[in-house]
């Protein structure tokens, strides 16, 4: 069963995000429709991009590619996250936080092992995505009892300088 699992990872992880991704835009909100299209997204830009270019080099190297991808999944997640009235958006930026850093390690410190490399920059996914499915969960069940509530944080008003004259 377990073998069966690890031969077929990544078709599971995607048919996972795709089914949040349903879930998110059935019953989730702005933050959750937000983190899910993020992590589909994530995916059919490594999908397109190994369509395109072909399968990536090794884990015995810096990859750029995962690099740049993580580092835009990063900004966006953070940026979700600072503007999300929930919690659980932190906790999935910071899982991406560990795939970022991966690579900055890797780029650094060539004597990192591959296995290492990879796992620090895959696992944090299946966190992302198990974090992902717990806070539609419960957003599901607290809108039951609250009702509709707030998505987004209120932007702060624009400050006005002084005039001095």
């Amino acid at each position: 069963m377990f073998e069966l699992f690890l031969d077929n990872r990544t078709s599971i992880q995607n048919a996972f995000a795709v089914l949040l991704l349903v879930a998110a835009l059935w019953k989730g909100g702005g933050p959750e429709r937000a983190c899910a299209g993020t992590l589909v997204g994530m995916i059919a830009a490594e999908l397109g991009y190994h369509a395109w270019f072909g399968p990536s080099r090794s884990f015995h190297h810096f990859d750029l590619w995962h690099f740049t991808l993580d580092t835009a999944g990063l900004v966006v997640l953070v940026t979700i996250a600072l503007r999300a009235n929930r919690f659980y958006p932190l906790a999935i930026a910071a899982a991406q936080l560990v795939a970022f850093t991966s690579h900055i390690v890797r780029g650094v410190a060539e004597p990192v092992s591959s296995l290492s490399y990879y796992l620090l920059f895959t696992i944090p996914f299946w966190f992302q995505l198990i974090i992902l499915a717990i806070g539609i969960a419960r957003h599901g069940k607290r809108a039951g009892i609250l009702g509709r509530y707030r998505d987004w944080r209120p932007v702060a008003p624009a400050t006005r300088q002084a005039r001095y004259s």
